[in-house]
């Protein structure tokens, strides 16, 4: 076996590296980089979501301020393509035969025409979530 022999100091008088001392500095300058975003931009992401269609039909069925005969429901059918429904004859139970899942819905809008929930444009004008939060999109709409 050859005997251990002192290795030559660097050009900054140090001792060099053994491979264990590397690998754990390498380990430690890993760990000193953040992992997620910085907080401004989670909370900036976290401002612009989209509440979902499950938290506006909930809404309009349950707030007295608001007047479920008054909404209608575009959907995506799979055979018949864009209809419409009254909010009112909406079937939410999955037992039901006339039973539409939730991802087909498209957008809510009032009798008069108003879309109050978007899910392409992303506006909610029942929450302000998505772009509706947003005064300066308003031109998405």
């Amino acid at each position: 076996m050859a005997p251990d022999l002192p290795l030559p100091l660097t050009e900054s008088g140090e001792d060099p590296e053994t491979p264990a001392q590397a690998q754990q500095e390498e380990t430690v300058s890993v760990s000193k980089w953040p992992r997620s975003r910085s907080p401004s931009a989670s909370a900036k992401s976290a401002e612009n979501k989209l509440r979902t269609v499950s938290d506006v039909i909930n809404r309009l069925l349950w707030d007295p301020s608001f007047d479920h005969s008054d909404f209608i429901i575009g959907y995506e059918d799979r055979f018949e393509g864009r209809l419409e429904a009254s909010l009112g004859s909406w079937k939410k139970d999955l037992t039901d035969e006339e039973f539409i899942p939730q991802h087909r819905i498209l957008y809510i809008k009032r009798r008069d025409g108003e879309i109050v929930w978007d899910r392409r444009r992303r506006i909610d004008t029942i929450f302000h979530s998505g772009n509706s939060a947003f005064p300066e999109l308003a031109f998405l709409a």
